[in-house]
């Protein structure tokens, strides 16, 4: 088998590490890429036989026009140079959290609807709208993760460091709401599936998950990895969202610091069927809800904020 040459955009970020160390496993040559700074993609992927694009702009607080350029613009400048070029394969990442807060209780499949809440989730619909109306023009592959939890950050991973500092903190409901989550080394997994497997991953769109859960075993299992005693209390959802809707929330349920829509993320289910991927692809999970805590909260286990937080439960 020919060496298998990666141009991986958001390598820097939690999600792209995780992609790039699946890669490495398997020993392809991976090229960090950053679209919205290269002058000259053509020649960046003159040599390259697959792109993977994980790179978009996901924190809150920024303009739509910031994310509208990060995201929109971006992927298409990337995919215009992408169609210059005899490429195998190009994979692009978007994510289940463009279905917005009002799932079903049961497992939806990729043809559910999105209804992103607020810019930056728009601008990702958005910006898989764009990638996919080049499908007659590049080897396209869309992958929809579940939310990612991996070393390196990301919302998922904010609201569970947020349980292990606040252990006796209210959960929305009780805690109830499933979830459906992805750990990085899964992630890395689903895409090395899809790249090795062209015939069935081009023109396909997948979701993947590593365990369906819920927010009260996140955060109870989080704080056993920690050793911190975990005494959570319930707060009714209904309770929740009149005290979000007079801004006095805080009183009850302080949210994490830079994650967006804290109460409607954790009162709400958001389960992911990922059967087609494991069908398809044959992408089989590693890791569960507990080795893929671990496994994120072992990096921040030594880090200035986990010691900080140390501090403030002492």
């Amino acid at each position: 088998m020919s060496t298998m040459r990666v141009a991986l955009t958001g390598a820097d970020q939690h999600i792209g590490t995780a992609i790039a160390s699946e890669l490495a496993r398997h020993d392809a040559e991976v090229m960090s890429l950053d679209p919205s700074e290269s002058n000259d993609l053509n020649a960046l992927l003159e040599h390259v036989t697959h792109v993977v694009h994980a790179q978009a702009l996901a924190e809150p607080g920024h303009s739509a026009a910031r994310y509208t350029e990060a995201n929109v613009h971006t992927t298409t400048s990337l995919l215009d140079a992408c169609r210059q070029h005899d490429l195998k394969q190009v994979v692009f990442v978007s994510t289940t959290e463009t279905y917005g807060r009002r799932l079903p209780p049961w497992p939806v499949t990729e043809s559910w609807v999105p209804r992103p809440l607020g810019p930056a989730l728009q601008s990702r619909v958005a910006a898989e709208r764009v990638a996919r109306t080049y499908r007659r023009r590049v080897p396209l592959s869309i992958l929809r993760p579940a939310p990612v939890i991996a070393d390196g950050g990301g919302a998922m991973l904010d609201v569970i460091r947020h349980f292990i500092a606040r252990p006796r903190a209210a959960l929305v409901a009780g805690g109830q709401a499933p979830v459906s989550i992805l750990a990085g080394a899964d992630l890395g997994r689903a895409v090395w599936a899809m790249l090795s497997q062209p015939e069935e991953a081009v023109d396909q769109v997948f979701h993947v998950a590593s365990a369906h859960t819920t927010w009260r075993e996140l955060a109870v299992e989080a704080c056993q990895l920690r050793g911190v005693e975990e005494r959570f209390w319930n707060a009714p959802f209904l309770l929740a969202r009149g005290l979000d809707a007079l801004r006095l929330s805080g009183w009850v349920l302080p949210e994490p610091e830079g994650v967006d829509a804290y109460i409607s993320m954790t009162g709400r289910p958001h389960l992911i069927d990922d059967s087609r991927a494991r069908v398809t692809l044959g992408y089989e999970p590693v890791l569960g809800v507990r080795a893929a805590l671990a496994q994120a909260l072992d990096v921040y286990r030594r880090t200035p904020e986990a010691e900080s937080e140390a501090e403030d439960r002492d």
